[in-house]
């Protein structure tokens, strides 16, 4: 065999092995993540009844809101060191099942202090899942792969809150049903299934490459190999231990960047349907128009990642991203009518789950596998103190001012300074290999 015909059966053997690894995997954390989003965001509909049933402000929801993120944040390192010591398997499935219990009790919140703790317990539950999958998949995709298949996962999102968009509203007419209000019909069945899944992927699920007795003994070495050639061509930042992981200055770095982005992740969906309702529509009607800037996200996703792949260009396309994300928040923070407020939701749904596909492939592949379980809870850490403190700040300001434009700005801004970062990171990085000092000895 020429060196010609050695090079496309190598091609051929990666692309076979790639599509069997994403037709395993990639459906089961796809499904996981679309709960999670479902059970994360359903509190933005249950509050157009829940809100008068409760007593709630607006502050009082955003603290409900952010309160998931902080716990969530609280224990991301810890979930993503289990995951790598014992795998997803054990760490995943019991995040899922957690979870679907959490969603379950909130339909028993009687008032703002039980709605906080079951929020709370929420974001305990489901903490070190996102964090978590980042890592499974950089154990099992190649660099040139990991864009297209991180926003395949991220597909999740935009999906997610399209299906409780129009589902969400039909829940909520199940109001008075066996005596129980429309809202908690939604935490009960919106619960349920999470739980479900945990059960099955405990039996499922695969932790690493070597272990995959569903891939051929070529296709394993392969995979295992070109994972191995990622490792060492690309510049990494090393630690040694967990605690000098997660203080080394690129990782807080990559934190920061997470934070922005978490500013906006935090503020797509909560408010939309309470804006959406001062329209005057029914809550079924609401739901369809809610649908409508994650799809225009879902359409932006797709198109933006696998364009970064086939030009294998990250850094300019991240910050590209986080502007485009942060015009959106701009343009309905001063928005008049329904059609700029939903033009302003679309353009920031690209911009967002844009960032979300391709900013992460920079963390997973910057960073060893040493590294990586802490450094990368780290990042997802900050990024929830993000989430948990954005949704307090709009709340407030539309106390304050009877209106989203101060807290939308405030998103805008986050965003803006995490495009700014994300240079900076790529200046430290990429520069560094190209005058040919290896980021593995500059960055420590």
């Amino acid at each position: 065999m020429n060196k010609v015909d050695g090079a496309t059966a190598e091609s051929h053997l990666g692309r076979t092995t790639v599509r069997k690894v994403a037709t395993r995997l990639m459906w089961f954390v796809m499904t996981l993540y679309f709960l999670a989003i479902l059970d994360r965001g359903n509190i933005s509909f249950a509050a157009l009844q829940m809100n008068k049933d409760l007593g709630l402000n607006a502050e009082m929801f955003g603290i409900a809101v952010g309160i998931m993120y902080l716990t969530y944040s609280m224990f991301e390192i810890p979930s993503n060191l289990i995951l790598h010591r014992y795998g997803a398997r054990v760490t995943l499935t019991r995040i899922a099942m957690l979870w679907g219990l959490a969603t379950v009790l909130m339909a028993f919140t009687q008032g703002p202090l039980s709605l906080y703790m079951f929020r709370g317990f929420l974001g305990f539950a489901e903490s070190g899942l996102f964090p978590g999958v980042m890592l499974l998949l950089s154990l099992w995709f190649p660099f040139s792969y990991r864009a297209r298949y991180n926003a395949m996962f991220n597909y999740a999102v935009p999906i997610s809150y399209i299906f409780a968009s129009l589902i969400s509203g039909a829940i909520l007419e199940l109001n008075g049903t066996f005596g129980l209000a429309g809202w908690k019909w939604l935490f009960i069945l919106e619960g349920i299934p999470p739980i479900l899944l945990g059960l099955i992927g405990a039996f499922y699920l695969t932790d690493r490459p070597h272990q995959a007795t569903w891939l051929t003994v070529e296709e394993r070495d392969w995979l295992v190999g070109a994972l191995e050639r990622d490792a060492s061509a690309t510049g990494v930042v090393h630690g040694e231990g967990v605690l000098k992981t997660i203080l080394n200055p690129m990782v807080l770095l990559f934190g920061l960047c997470n934070f922005g982005l978490f500013c906006g992740l935090a503020s797509l969906f909560p408010w939309l349907p309470q804006i959406i309702k001062t329209f005057g529509l029914p809550a079924s009607q609401v739901g369809v128009v809610t649908a409508i800037p994650p799809i225009a996200g879902l359409i932006g996703m797709i198109a933006l990642s696998r364009h970064s792949d086939h030009l294998g260009e990250r850094f300019y396309y991240a910050s590209m991203t986080f502007i485009i994300a942060a015009s959106g928040f701009a343009i309905a923070a001063f928005a008049t009518t329904p059609t700029w407020i939903i033009a302003g939701f679309m353009v920031a749904n690209v911009g967002v789950y844009g960032t979300q596909a391709i900013f992460w492939t920079i963390p997973q592949s910057y960073l060893s596998r040493q590294s990586a379980p802490g450094a990368i809870g780290l990042v997802g850490t900050l990024g929830s103190i993000g989430g948990a403190t954005i949704p307090v700040i709009i709340g407030r300001a539309k106390d304050n001012s009877d209106g989203y434009t101060i807290g939308f700005l405030v998103v805008s801004a986050a965003l803006l300074f995490a495009a700014i970062l994300v240079q900076v990171a790529r200046v430290r990085l990429v520069e560094n290999e190209r005058s040919g000092e290896s980021t593995r000895h500059k960055v420590v």
